[in-house]
């Protein structure tokens, strides 16, 4: 099973990342700023995937409350189920493709960084990128092209006049 969500900026990525997790869930504190100044964008996601717990990271507490605790979620129950390979049954992982040029603590597929705990396991979350705010360009350089231009028609209209 994969779960993606776009998003249309930071506040609604950490609304997102709020409802997929909960409070007491495997995506802990996880959150994204993103800043800007006049000539970059500065990405930022910190947090902790915690997989301590197994499996019951991911249990609803109202879903467990209506059918009852059917579900091996305890990691010994779940190894037992599965085997000892339950790791590999079950696997989790966190990509995040930020913007621009990228820095984590985790190794990077296909310009994503990923994290991939383990049942078990608690992986703290830190990457950073930055990238050309080309957007604020724009208006400065349709700025100074329009100051050449002034300029130029100036002294073209200045010799002119003297002639």
């Amino acid at each position: 099973m994969r779960a993606s969500r776009s998003f249309s900026g930071a506040d609604e990525a950490n609304a997102v990342l709020s409802q997929l997790s909960g409070p007491d869930g495997p995506f802990r504190d996880v959150r994204l700023t993103h800043s800007r100044s006049l000539l970059r964008t500065t990405t930022r996601l910190t947090g902790v995937v915690d997989l301590a717990a197994g499996a019951a990271a991911f249990a609803d507490p109202d879903l467990s409350g209506r059918v009852g605790d059917t579900l091996p979620l305890d990691l010994n129950r779940l190894r037992d189920e599965l085997g000892a390979d339950a790791d590999q049954e079950l696997q989790v992982a966190l990509e995040a493709d930020l913007p621009g040029s990228v820095r984590a603590n985790a190794p990077q597929e296909g310009g994503r960084a990923v994290w991939r705990p383990a049942l078990g396991q608690q992986v703290p979350v830190e990457a950073s990128s930055e990238a050309v705010a080309l957007v604020p360009l724009v208006p400065v350089v349709a700025g100074l092209l329009l100051l050449v231009v002034v300029g130029a028609a100036f002294l073209v209209w200045r010799r002119r006049s003297r002639a």
